[in-house]
């Protein structure tokens, strides 16, 4: 082989390798960017859900000074506007409720996606993957546990489960990105050495 065919024949086989790795970075790329978007969109509704909560105690703790300080020809008014609210809160509850039941059921199907894709990988990576998936199951077992007692909480006291749910969902979805990232880690390894 002359010095020109070999140079031709290793440029060839650097261009595929070439292909190949800037296929995956791509695909790396997109991913973290989603991540990313996704990041900044739950902490936007974070952000407005913070908001959500500061108006509707600002809004709670005036209707009930002015429920306790009204005279007797207010106090039928007053009263009426109090449980008024009380009921939008309560509302509130229930959607909070059907929104974190539907982020556990989404969860749900991406833990059983990743329990597949364990069941089809190497042995040390089922091991890894099935340590993490253990643990995701019980966190996930507890939160629903902890959404059940939430919806048989009455009044306000509902509330002091949705910080302890709201981190919980995070911390599972935190986990589920670094699980699904563990399976992208050995493809890219065993790729590039060949």
């Amino acid at each position: 082989m002359t010095m020109g065919e070999e140079r031709k024949s290793y440029e060839q086989r650097a261009e595929i390798i070439a292909k190949k790795l800037l296929s995956k970075i791509y695909a790396l790329e997109s991913k973290a960017l989603e991540a990313k978007m996704d990041a900044i969109q739950n902490q936007d509704k974070l952000e407005k859900q913070v908001e959500d909560l500061a108006r509707q105690r600002k809004e709670l703790e005036t209707r009930y000074y002015d429920l306790v300080h009204a005279s007797d020809s207010q106090w039928q008014n007053v009263s009426e506007d109090f449980e008024s609210l009380i009921n939008q809160i309560n509302s509130d509850k229930q959607h909070f409720y059907d929104k974190t039941q539907g982020w556990l059921n989404d969860m749900n199907s991406k833990i059983s996606d990743l329990e597949e894709k364990a069941r089809n990988s190497s042995q040390e990576i089922r091991e890894s993957a099935q340590y993490q998936l253990k643990g995701l199951r019980e966190q996930r077992e507890r939160l629903q546990k902890n959404l059940v007692d939430m919806q048989q909480e009455s009044g306000d006291r509902w509330k002091s489960f949705r910080e302890g749910l709201d981190e919980g969902l995070n911390s599972m979805r935190t986990t589920i990105n670094k699980v699904y990232n563990y399976f992208q880690k050995p493809r890219e390894d065993t790729s590039s050495e060949s």
